[in-house]
């Protein structure tokens, strides 16, 4: 149903800004003060008395000897010259609700101006008084252009009848958007003078049939069905269900012919999944639950003779009800050589299969994407104590340990630990990182699993191997609740540590964090071993939060080694952007304090990258500098873009963003920049 897009904002819209004050005020408000107030009404006044005149229809439509006298008060609001639209809107919305035959001519009236059309019809289109109908049908002879497509719409929502040979006439209107709506309408009404002169046209039209003449004769074969008459319904769905119709409207027509006939349904369900037209058997596969067992019996009987897509469904109705009694048919599809039958035998499989199944299972893991998660899937749903043991054993088949692990991570297997943390102690990538990847699904942050992760650290060398093997004990402490202290636990697994193991550990307890890891990284800041100080420096760097600005700072002006002086300007310039309560001013000022500490360009550049963190018009300007200099103009152009990014910052300063923006569009070179700085400059 179409209706103005204006008929409620206006009235609704308004309500949502002054509806809790005006709920108050209404209270204290007399009807009278309401009903003289209501013809003034503008939107965003104070909605007291509509919402008081709101109380007085509620009140009137459950009164019937109060019902006319609300309407006709309502009603005079309409003939008032000075009503404002808003008024005479919020007037028609009510009389919807409580309009009578007595309102009827009025609304009449309004339907020939441009400006009421919309909302007298909307109020016309629900009055229950056949006088409503009538004025309806009468615009229908009248009206033209807009006001006339709406007013189809309404009489085609009260299902008139006696407008159906209006509708057939204004069918053949030059203006399409009338014809179609008359169209639309008449499937709506769905009679059977509607249902001829449709069906006519179908027939005239060929095949296939337009969707919009094909929908509405649909509509119609509905309601022939609802109203018993079978006959007239089938003639429609054999009509819209011949093969060359589009595949949406064939589809519908189908379904609609197989319920027609409850008693037959079976052997027509039978018929058509067994039969060669891909349409009548996609229909047929979504009734097929509700074939009794011997029916499904006869298909199972059929299975060879059946489509692929056809054996797909049987089976795995088939595994659903019958469950292990298929089984060995199950197991005949897995051995297909046809990929989709295949995979669908494995799905069964975790459905019905049991430990007898998993050596066959295990061995398609070592298949194509859909078939290995549909194998792991299926593992994962068998008996857990004879998986689990097949799977523990399978993870000595290099070829199919990945998908292991993931089918192991699915079943959160904790005897899975000791034997992956042993293979990603293993020095090669391809080794290592699918075990450590099992690792951060199934370990937790306990007094079981920290320990054994710990001493997988220790045993790593430098480099990429023991980084991954700190990200997954990182991962797992981020299971631990948002306020736990993650350095605990690890600091207890290695309590028994060596001294000389310190220079492994340190990294990972600056990426834990927590005031003793921060003790201890302090403390090894001071050690007489150059490694230790190194790894102290590297854990300082890790921090995960700007707790240890102050020291990064002090470091990054008074180290001894410039190096080390570099690396501790950069975690600051890091760890102060992140996310914290400290004002955004504060935050400049840092970083404007680490640009004069830096002494090369990477530094500089990293400085301007992470004010784009900072979301003032400071921040904008600090950055606009640098767009003169070679050397970080790009950097400082990109980070200007990120904060335009943000309308709360660059709308109301646009008279100070604009010119910035404008620069920028001439000064970068990365075109996707140039474009979003135009675009931003714009308003867009």
């Amino acid at each position: 149903m179409l209706f103005n897009q204006r008929v409620l904002p206006l009235v609704l819209f308004a309500a949502l800004g002054a509806l809790a004050p005006s709920c108050a005020a209404a209270a204290g408000m007399s009807a009278d003060d309401a009903w003289k107030a209501l013809p003034k009404y503008e939107p965003g006044q104070d909605m007291a008395p509509l919402l008081a005149i709101d109380r007085a229809v509620i009140e009137a439509m459950a009164a019937p000897d109060k019902r006319s006298a609300c309407a006709a008060r309502l009603a005079a609001v309409l003939t008032d010259a000075g009503a404002t639209p808003a008024a005479r809107q919020y007037v028609c919305l009510q009389l919807r609700q409580i309009g009578t035959a007595a309102e009827v001519p009025l609304l009449a009236k309004l339907l020939g101006d441009p400006a009421t059309s919309e909302i007298a019809r909307y109020a016309l289109e629900t009055i229950p008084a056949k006088e409503a109908a009538a004025a309806l049908r009468e615009a229908l002879e009248t009206l033209q252009g807009t006001p006339l497509l709406g007013v189809i719409h309404s009489v085609a929502a009260r299902r008139d009848t006696a407008a159906v040979a209006t509708f057939e006439r204004l069918a053949d209107s030059p203006d399409k958007a009338i014809a179609a709506a008359a169209i639309w309408a008449l499937g709506n009404v769905a009679d059977q003078r509607a249902t001829d002169f449709l069906t006519g046209r179908v027939k005239k039209a060929g095949l296939p049939t337009p969707q919009d003449l094909a929908v509405p004769l649909l509509r119609c074969g509905y309601a022939r069905a609802g109203d018993g008459k079978t006959d007239a319904a089938v003639a429609i769905y054999d009509l819209l269900s011949q093969p060359r119709q589009p595949a949406g409207v064939r589809c519908a027509a189908l379904e609609g012919l197989l319920r027609l006939h409850p008693d037959h349904k079976t052997a027509t369900i039978l018929q058509w999944f067994s039969g060669p037209d891909p349409d009548r058997r996609q229909i047929a596969a979504g009734h097929l639950h509700t074939l009794p067992d011997d029916e499904l019996d006869r298909l199972l009987a059929q299975l060879p003779e059946l489509p692929d897509t056809g054996k797909l469904a049987v089976m795995e109705l088939a595994a659903a009800r019958r469950g292990k009694e298929v089984l060995p048919a199950v197991l005949s599809l897995v051995r297909s050589d046809k990929p989709a039958l295949k995979l669908a035998g494995v799905r069964c499989l975790g459905m019905i299969g049991d430990a007898s199944t998993i050596p066959q299972l295990l061995d398609l893991l070592a298949g194509d994407g859909a078939l290995t998660e549909a194998a792991q899937d299926a593992l994962v749903n068998l008996p857990r104590k004879e998986v689990t043991a097949a799977m523990l054993e399978a993870l000595g088949r290099p070829a199919i340990r990945a998908p292991v692990i993931d089918a192991l991570v699915k079943l959160k297997c904790y005897e899975a630990i000791d034997p992956l943390v042993e293979i990603a102690s293993q020095t090669d990538p391809v080794i290592y990182a699918p075990a450590l990847e099992g690792l951060r699904g199934i370990a937790d942050p306990d007094k079981t699993d920290i320990p054994r992760l710990v001493k997988l650290l220790l045993k790593t060398e430098p480099g990429k191997h023991r980084d991954e093997v700190e990200k997954t004990i990182l991962i797992v402490c981020d299971k631990l609740p948002a306020d736990a202290d993650r350095s605990e636990l690890v600091l207890a697994a290695l309590a028994q540590s060596e001294k000389s193991e310190a220079s492994t550990y340190l990294p990972l307890l600056g990426r834990l964090g927590g005031g003793k890891a921060r003790e201890m990284i302090e403390t090894s800041l001071k050690s007489e071993d150059a490694a230790v100080r190194e790894a102290a420096l590297r854990a300082l760097c890790n921090w995960p939060d700007a707790g240890v600005a102050d020291k990064l700072l002090d470091l990054a002006k008074n180290a001894e080694d410039r190096a080390d002086r570099v690396r501790a300007l950069r975690a600051y310039i890091r760890v102060v952007t992140l996310p914290s309560q400290r004002p955004e001013s504060e935050t400049l000022a840092m970083l404007q304090n680490a640009m004069k500490l830096a002494e090369g360009a990477d530094e500089k550049r990293l400085a301007i990258q992470r004010a784009s963190t900072v979301r003032t018009m400071e921040a904008v300007a600090w950055l606009a500098q640098y767009l003169d200099d070679p050397e970080l103009s790009q950097a400082a152009c990109l980070s200007i873009v990120e904060l335009a990014h943000h309308r709360f910052l660059r709308h109301p300063n646009m008279d100070r963003f604009g010119p910035i923006l404008d620069k920028v569009g001439r000064v970068s070179k990365d075109p996707d920049v140039a474009q979003r700085a135009k675009r931003y400059r714009l308003g867009l």
